[in-house]
């Protein structure tokens, strides 16, 4: 399967009640060429879950390593802003981002002004 593209969100001083997805097993992909992602993602579970934000940032052939945030149960964890030049993938204006497991965890992606 192919990751998921998750839409993003916009902030604003009206506020926002955003809206969540489930983790995709094949993780997700977010657009970011702004460099004004926050990710919101949710741990329901009763064990921890680590989150991997897939650098693409490479100088000399060597490549920056991968961001990975381990979220506690029953926990919710701010990502971000993620920058374009570390996070976006090579050629692309997409963040990707993978999941130690899917299951019990919900993810949304803000785009703040």
């Amino acid at each position: 399967m192919a990751r998921v593209s998750i839409p993003r969100q916009q902030v604003s001083d009206a506020g926002l009640i955003p809206a969540y997805s489930p983790a995709a097993e094949d993780g997700h992909s977010v657009e970011n060429s702004t460099g004004k992602i926050v990710l919101h993602i949710c741990n329901t579970n009763e064990e921890e879950v680590t989150v991997t934000i897939r650098s693409g940032y490479t100088v000399g052939g060597l490549k920056l390593q991968d961001r990975q945030v381990v979220i506690p149960p029953a926990t919710c964890v701010f990502i971000g802003p993620l920058d374009p030049t570390v996070y976006n993938q090579p050629g692309t204006s997409q963040v990707w981002i993978d999941y130690s497991q899917a299951e019990g965890v919900d993810v949304t992606a803000l785009l703040i002004p």
